[in-house]
């Protein structure tokens, strides 16, 4: 959509809510270069690099908001032009809409007749009439845990808290994060606060987790992950029994959607597209399904395990560590925008020590069996890791920052 007259179609259609994407990214400064996925956009919107944004990115929001000014003026000239008074009018009345006779012949096979039907019976009004669907999770856990930690959170003293949970409760983390942000801005708790959980977490455990906000699950968790996670660190351990193996799924599909900090740590597997979007988290897990670090632009991934299909699809940012036993990563991996390199080569010295102090923490916040074999017989393992990077990156920059991320 990029006109009113595009709302003024949707509306007789039966929307109520219009999205659009090229226009305010136009009026941010794009210019429609299609390289976004090489993180070297001219104009400095689709890039994570500094130096390029600082120079060239010329966007603010109120050019986007001046957009949208235009947008609603340009509705408000073609309701009137049609005698109606306000938008809700036409939601749904398809009699506004004409087809087009004079088409292209590949066209008139088409037929809307469906599409533009209109029951004249129903008395019924075409839009909602209430501000918003009552929720049917009702967030009992988080209010809780939100009552309970908000002294703490304005005392800003460090504190440990234990609960149960379980895969009805969604989202938890979510409002603590956003009173710490509130408080204390990106910035977050100087002193950190310790959330422990026991059970099986909803969607989005630990989403839009702040700094100074640590989370611990013994258990396991769904899909959404640490979404859009800004710092603070993220554990998820299973002692029972049953769950032992590194091959154990832990955490569902979609983690790290988005992230921009922090870290995570999984003594098991993730399912599908884990650290997709990811921009700055640090991640270590022991397996993980299909796209795994799809569209990555930057942070870490250490995977201690196999990989499904398609690892690094659309990566132009960050590196992987994947430690690749059966020797099948060189297939599964989408080599398009991505570089893979073992480190047992002299110049990869400062990978091989900061991958072993990786698996250290692994350890050391999880307890895994997994990471202590592998540290404990490291020089038997290290010549299993692929080191995943950016073509577009050169090799001694990651080094150097890979080094001083290390230190």
């Amino acid at each position: 959509m990029k006109t009113g007259l595009d709302v003024i179609k949707a509306a007789a259609l039966g929307a109520e809510s219009f999205g659009f994407g090229t226009g305010p990214m136009i009026a941010m400064g794009c210019k429609y270069l299609r390289i976004c996925h090489l993180n070297n956009c001219a104009t400095g919107v689709a890039t994570q690099r500094k130096d390029i944004i600082n120079h060239h990115f010329i966007g603010e929001k109120e050019k986007v908001v001046n957009y949208f000014k235009f947008i609603a003026d340009d509705v408000r000239q073609h309701l009137s032009e049609m005698g109606v008074s306000k938008l809700e009018n036409i939601i749904g009345q398809t009699e506004y809409l004409k087809v087009i006779e004079d088409m292209e012949s590949q066209y008139k096979t088409i037929n809307l007749t469906d599409l533009l039907y209109k029951n004249k019976s129903i008395k019924e009004p075409y839009h909602c009439k209430v501000s918003q669907n009552n929720p049917w999770d009702k967030g009992i856990l988080a209010r809780k845990i939100l009552k309970e930690i908000k002294p703490f959170i304005k005392a800003n003293k460090s504190k440990s808290f234990d609960y149960k949970i379980m895969n009805t409760d969604r989202s938890v983390g979510a409002s603590a994060s956003g009173y710490i942000a509130d408080t204390f801005g990106e910035t977050g708790l100087e002193k950190p606060i310790t959330l422990n959980f026991k059970g099986s977490a909803g969607q989005s455990f630990g989403c839009w987790n702040a700094n100074g906000l640590n989370i611990v699950l013994d258990g396991d968790a769904n899909d959404y992950v640490g979404k859009g996670m800004n710092g603070g660190k993220i554990v998820i351990k299973n002692t029972s029994h049953y769950a032992q193996s590194n091959e154990t799924t832990l955490v569902g599909n979609t983690c790290l959607y988005g992230a921009t900090g922090g870290e995570i740590y999984v003594a098991g597997s993730t399912g599908e597209r884990f650290a997709v979007r990811n921009s700055g988290a640090y991640a270590t897990i022991e397996g993980a399904g299909d796209h795994c670090c799809e569209y990555m632009t930057g942070g870490q991934v250490t995977v201690l395990g196999p990989v499904g299909a398609n690892f690094g699809a659309g990566m132009t940012g960050g590196f992987a560590y994947v430690l690749d036993e059966d020797r099948t990563f060189f297939d599964k991996c989408n080599r398009g925008l991505v570089n893979i390199d073992r480190i047992i080569n002299e110049d990869m010295e400062s990978h091989r020590k900061n991958l072993k102090e990786i698996i250290l923490k692994h350890y050391q916040e999880t307890s895994s069996s997994r990471s202590k074999e592998i540290y404990d017989d490291f020089d038997k393992f290290e010549q299993l890791f692929w080191l995943v990077s950016p073509a577009a990156l050169n090799v001694k920059d990651l080094l150097k920052a890979t080094t001083a991320n290390a230190a």
